[in-house]
């Protein structure tokens, strides 16, 4: 193999050739510098965009009535928004670095909680809760709301996001509004739809314990005579200084009502002997009670009474008509006795 060698000459060739590396590396330097300054620029841009939309993020945790949690995948709590601090009284330094379930959770429902973070552990999807919460001075609040899961890209649990609802008003005026469908405005007594739905079941449940249950049919007397001569506001009277009596003379497990203007029913676990000594007591207590009030008239109750008795059971409808048939037969009586 031959070998070639250059020369330079006069020395013209090679300055020339050395003044164009010079030239081609200052180029290479100012493309490379431009490229960090680009990739500079480009992160700087990136940076900014991520801080506002943190703040963004941030701005909307803050202002959203929905309490919410950010927790990791052990279930540590990371973040919360404002809602959390009002409605639980605790701050984010309280609260951040804690147990989610030992900490706000009441430990009744802390279990269901646990299993539904496991769930979420195992690859499950969102899940609903409803359950008490613990503010920090231990008041309870329902709260209604889901466990969210946020994975990364091989599908690992990461984070999960707690969003919840206190509740807790307006169930207290769901069951406000129930029991104003179930009661009497004038009396607090149930009415005939409280009644029938209580009933039914002390019903079923008797078959089961095979106790007897007596139901007593109670009307007012003389109502209309009271409306005609004193006015309807006394009548109003008669009618709830009997829903008092009535109240207290049978027990706190006996279901009173007002079914009708004047007409009461009590169902009650008695059998006839006990019936009639509480007959007796609830005759003493409207006497009582009109002598105490000062009443202008008096006061009292025709009642009439069927039992339901192991083996043989009788329906709510037909213990009903029974002890209504039983009432307006002593009605009769009474007012033949009078003439």
């Amino acid at each position: 193999m031959g070998i070639v060698v250059l020369s330079c000459g006069s020395g013209g060739v090679c300055a020339n050739m050395a003044e164009a590396g010079k030239t081609e590396g200052a180029d290479s330097l100012k493309r490379e510098k431009s490229r960090l300054e680009s990739s500079v620029r480009e992160h700087v841009r990136t940076e900014k965009a991520l801080e506002t939309e943190r703040d963004f993020l941030a701005a909307v945790l803050a202002a959203a009535d929905t309490l919410i949690l950010v927790l990791d995948s052990a279930g540590r709590i990371l973040q919360i928004n404002r809602a959390v601090e009002l409605a639980m009284g605790y701050s984010a330094d309280d609260l951040c670095g804690r147990m989610f379930i030992s900490t706000l959770p009441i430990r009744e429902v802390a279990a269901g909680l646990r299993e539904d973070l496991r769930r979420l552990e195992k690859g499950g999807g969102p899940r609903p809760f409803e359950s008490h919460w613990a503010t920090s001075t231990g008041e309870r609040l329902l709260v209604h709301g889901s466990l969210a899961p946020l994975r990364d890209s091989t599908r690992t649990l990461s984070h999960i996001i707690v969003t919840a609802s206190d509740v807790t008003q307006r169930r207290a005026l769901e069951d406000e509004l129930r029991a104003m469908s179930l009661r009497d405005d004038m009396t607090g007594l149930y009415n005939r739809r409280g009644f029938a739905l209580l009933a039914e079941q002390q019903l079923k449940d008797s078959r089961r314990s095979e106790s007897t249950l007596a139901i007593v049919y109670a009307d007012v007397d003389h109502l209309k005579s009271i409306n005609d001569a004193f006015g309807h506001g006394a009548g109003d009277i008669a009618i709830i200084t009997c829903a008092q009596a009535l109240e207290v003379t049978f027990r706190e497990s006996d279901i009173v009502a007002r079914i009708g203007g004047d007409e009461f029913v009590v169902l009650a676990e008695a059998d006839a002997r006990k019936l009639d000594l509480v007959s007796r007591r609830l005759n003493r207590e409207l006497d009582r009670r009109t002598a105490d009030s000062g009443l202008q008239f008096p006061v009292s109750l025709t009642i009439g009474s069927a039992h339901s008795k192991p083996p043989h059971r009788t329906s709510l409808d037909a213990l009903l008509q029974q002890a209504d048939a039983f009432m307006y037969e002593h009605k009769h009586e009474e007012k033949e006795s009078r003439e």
